[in-house]
C-alpha cells in the first residue's frame, strides 16, 4: 500500500468522523421477528455514531443458529484453539494483502500505513501470537471518547465492483479482563461501500453482541438495507484464539432476487452467517473500499481494553482464496504462508 491510497484514507476518516459523506451512519434498527425454529428474539435500540448511516423503514432480524463445527473435507486442517496449536501446513498463495506482524519490532507502532491508518494504539507486541513470535495488539482507554483514530484500524481495498467478491480473515484473542460493553453492540469487522459519487453507502457489518451468551452472540447487517441477523452459539472464548472470515459478493440485487450479493462470515470452521438477502452495496456503480477493524466504540466513554489480531489475509477474485469449506465455498480458511 503506497501514497496512492492516501486521499481515500483520507476521506474515509473524514466520513467515519462525521464528515462529507453523504450522510452519517445509524446501526440503530429497532424492531425484531425470529426465525421459526431459532427462538432468538431481540430488538436493536439506538446505537448513535460518528460514521453511520440514516436508518431504513425494514428492522426485520433473523436468526442463524449454531449447527456445531464443520469438517472439511480434507483440503485444510482446522486450526486448534489453544496455545498449544501446530500451524497447518503451508500452502504456496499470494493474497491481495497479508501481514502476519513478523516484519516489525516489538512496541512498533501500526498506524500511518503501517500496515493500519487511524490506529494510533496499535503496536506489534510479541506477549501473545497466533503464529510466528508476532501480533498486533489493539487498545482503546476511556480518555479516548469513541476511539476512533486509536483503536483497531483501516486497511484500504482495492474498489471490489458489483459482481466482485472479497474475503477478509483473521485471528483474533479476547482477554479474560476483556469488556464488551459497547452500546448496543461492539463494531468487530466492518466493509465500507463508497457510493459513485464519493459519498457513504454504509458498511457491511459484523458486530459482538452477547459476548458471554449464547445467543444473539454475533449479528450482521448491510446498512441501509437495515435487516440484521443475530447468531445463536457458543460464548466467545478468553485468552484463545478464534479465526473469523467475512466473504462478501458485491452487488445492490441479493442472491434471493435474481442478483448476486451474499454475505458470509465464518467463525473458526463454523459458517455462521450466509445471507442471501442482503444487497450488499447500495447503488449498481459502488465499490467496497475499505476494512475496518474495531476503529469505534460508538458514542461513550470506553473501557480501558485491549485485544489481539494476527495473520490478517484479504483475497479478491484476482487472488482467490487457496481453501474451501465443507460445502465448497471458496475460503481463506486456516491458511497461513510458507515461512
Amino acid at each position: 500500500m503506497t501514497d496512492r491510497y492516501l486521499p481515500r484514507l483520507l476521506a474515509a476518516v473524514v466520513c467515519a468522523l462525521g464528515g462529507a459523506c453523504g450522510g452519517d451512519t445509524d446501526d440503530d434498527d429497532t424492531g425484531a421477528t425470529t426465525m421459526p425454529g431459532t427462538g432468538a428474539n431481540d430488538s436493536g435500540t439506538s446505537a448513535p455514531g460518528s460514521d453511520d448511516l440514516p436508518a431504513g423503514d425494514d428492522t426485520t432480524t433473523t436468526s442463524a443458529t449454531a449447527t456445531g463445527p464443520a469438517t472439511d473435507d480434507g483440503t485444510e486442517t482446522t486450526a486448534s484453539v489453544d496455545d498449544d496449536t501446530s500451524a497447518p501446513e503451508c500452502v504456496p498463495y499470494d493474497p491481495w494483502f497479508y501481514d502476519g506482524f513478523e516484519s516489525y519490532t516489538p512496541e512498533q507502532s501500526l498506524s500511518g500505513m503501517s500496515p493500519f491508518d487511524a490506529a494510533g494504539r496499535t503496536a506489534a507486541t510479541d506477549e501473545v501470537a497466533y503464529a510466528g513470535a508476532l501480533a498486533a495488539r489493539m487498545e482503546i482507554r476511556p480518555e479516548d471518547n469513541g476511539g476512533f483514530g486509536q483503536w483497531g484500524g483501516i486497511l484500504p481495498l482495492p474498489d471490489i465492483a458489483k459482481g466482485e467478491s472479497v474475503w477478509v480473515r483473521l485471528w483474533v484473542r479476547w482477554p479474560a479482563a476483556f469488556e464488551f460493553s459497547a452500546s448496543p453492540w461492539m463494531k468487530f469487522l466492518r466493509l465500507h461501500d463508497r457510493r459513485a459519487d464519493g459519498s457513504n453507502g454504509g458498511y457491511n457489518d459484523l458486530y459482538v453482541d452477547n459476548a458471554d451468551g449464547k445467543t444473539s452472540v454475533l449479528r450482521v447487517i448491510k446498512e441501509v438495507h437495515d435487516v440484521w441477523e443475530v447468531y445463536d452459539g457458543p460464548a466467545l472464548p478468553r485468552d484463545t484464539w478464534e479465526r473469523y472470515e467475512m466473504q462478501i459478493v458485491v452487488d445492490d440485487v441479493p442472491v434471493d432476487d435474481g442478483g448476486e450479493g451474499r454475505f458470509r462470515v465464518w467463525r473458526d470452521d463454523d459458517l455462521v452467517f450466509d445471507r442471501t438477502d442482503v444487497p450488499t452495496v447500495t447503488g449498481p456503480d459502488d465499490v467496497l473500499d475499505y476494512l475496518y477493524v474495531f476503529t469505534y466504540w460508538n458514542n461513550e466513554a470506553p473501557p480501558a481494553n485491549t485485544a489481539y489480531v494476527d495473520e490478517i489475509a484479504i483475497a479478491t477474485d484476482d487472488a482467490p482464496p487457496p481453501n474451501v469449506d465443507a460445502a465448497g465455498h471458496p475460503r481463506i480458511g486456516d491458511w497461513l504462508p510458507c515461512r
